[in-house]
């Protein structure tokens, strides 16, 4: 989804504005001052109800953010990460380069948006409770109840099981899980997704034509919009042989600037955490070449206290024991070499020069994507 407007940053992510969002902002302020508002409340201050109108377009605003961020924030926990939150018409899009590594992962990442949702609806229901029960100001009521109403539906809305909603994602992820394959797992998740779109296409236009065209055009251009998305993920899931003659290049990972050998495991883990795809980071010697690796896993044999003291060196793994591969080489000959079913890693050497590594679930996941 494409931002026009960058608002800034919020927990070191970025957040983006799409252009649709303001109409949907111009309905809502609409609908809550000369409907929702006065009908909770009469007998108030016309201006009451747009400043409350203003407020409660904010709130769904950052209902929004607080969704995506529910998923920035275990996505980033799982080692993938966040480039954007972008709000846009139909809601919000956490952004994420790449994809989980595991079934488990992206269900929690998938099912952090309609926590956090759920989580704005409980703490704006409750003080609505509130608010009635002592009396309080109406149009705050109103207000309130509004807030969480909306943000209810966002969680259940989410939890439709119509790939790429949060829901379709869950679903995939339980496919996933069964038949350890993600790209079946896809085609299935995204197929119920489209029988999904067409079913809320069908049931808009029901609606439209028996109580609420507006309700119905909504829904309609949801169920649209679904449909379109979940056609794409299922195009996209398709085998594609072609891809095992493509270089080894266009899958490997970039590693991170070489550590000196004076530097500790506390410098090792800041490095792996800003760069969170590398498996490993390289070590220069004395003489500034690279000899050894210094592996991910490693980190967890010192304890948090003396990983400021204690030397990377003590955690390498020799440059030597690990395969290489010339970046002009195809996935299938790397395969053939290889083998499947085993975890490795591979050093892409170009011109005497370590410049990037290739590892075994990424050409596992290509070879998923060639041979669906």
């Amino acid at each position: 989804m494409r931002t026009h407007l960058t608002l800034g940053r919020l927990l070191g992510v970025p957040i983006g504005l799409n252009w649709g969002v303001v109409a949907v902002c111009v309905l809502l302020f609409w609908s809550l001052a000369n409907v929702s508002l006065p009908n909770v409340a009469p007998a108030h201050p016309t201006s009451a109800y747009w400043f409350a109108g203003v407020v409660g377009v904010i709130a769904f605003m950052l209902s929004l953010v607080g969704h995506e961020l529910g998923h920035s924030y275990v996505a980033q926990r799982n080692d993938v990460h966040v480039v954007e939150i972008t709000l846009w018409l139909f809601g919000g899009v956490a952004k994420l380069e790449g994809e989980a590594d595991d079934p488990g992962a992206e269900f929690r990442i998938a099912a952090a948006g309609p926590l956090a949702s759920g989580v704005i609806a409980v703490i704006a229901g409750g003080a609505a409770f509130w608010l009635n029960v002592s009396d309080g100001n109406r149009v705050l009521f109103g207000l309130l109840a509004w807030l969480a109403a909306i943000n209810v539906v966002l969680a259940v809305s989410n939890l439709l099981p119509a790939f790429p909603l949060d829901g379709g994602r869950m679903l995939r992820s339980f496919l996933w899980r069964r038949s350890h394959r993600k790209a079946p797992a896809t085609r299935l998740a995204s197929m119920i997704g489209q029988i999904l779109a067409v079913a809320l296409v069908v049931a808009g236009l029901a609606l439209g034509f028996r109580s609420s065209w507006w309700t119905g055009a909504w829904t309609a251009a949801l169920g649209l919009f679904l449909f379109t998305a979940a056609r794409a993920e299922w195009s996209a899931a398709q085998a594609q042989p072609e891809l095992l003659s493509e270089s080894v290049a266009t899958i490997a990972r970039q590693l991170p600037e070489p550590l000196h050998p004076t530097a500790s495991v506390a410098d090792l883990e800041r490095e792996l955490t800003q760069n969170p795809g590398a498996p490993f980071v390289p070590r220069v010697d004395e003489r500034g070449e690279i000899t050894s690796v210094l592996p991910r896993e490693a980190i967890r044999r010192v304890p948090p206290a003396h990983r400021a003291d204690v030397p990377v060196r003590s955690l390498d793994l020799p440059l030597v024991g690990l395969p290489r591969v010339d970046p002009n080489e195809s996935v299938a000959d790397v395969l053939a070499r290889m083998g499947q079913g085993g975890q490795w890693w591979a050093v892409v050497v170009e011109g005497g020069s370590l410049t990037s590594v290739v590892c075994s679930e990424d050409v596992e996941t290509l070879l998923e994507q060639a041979s669906v």
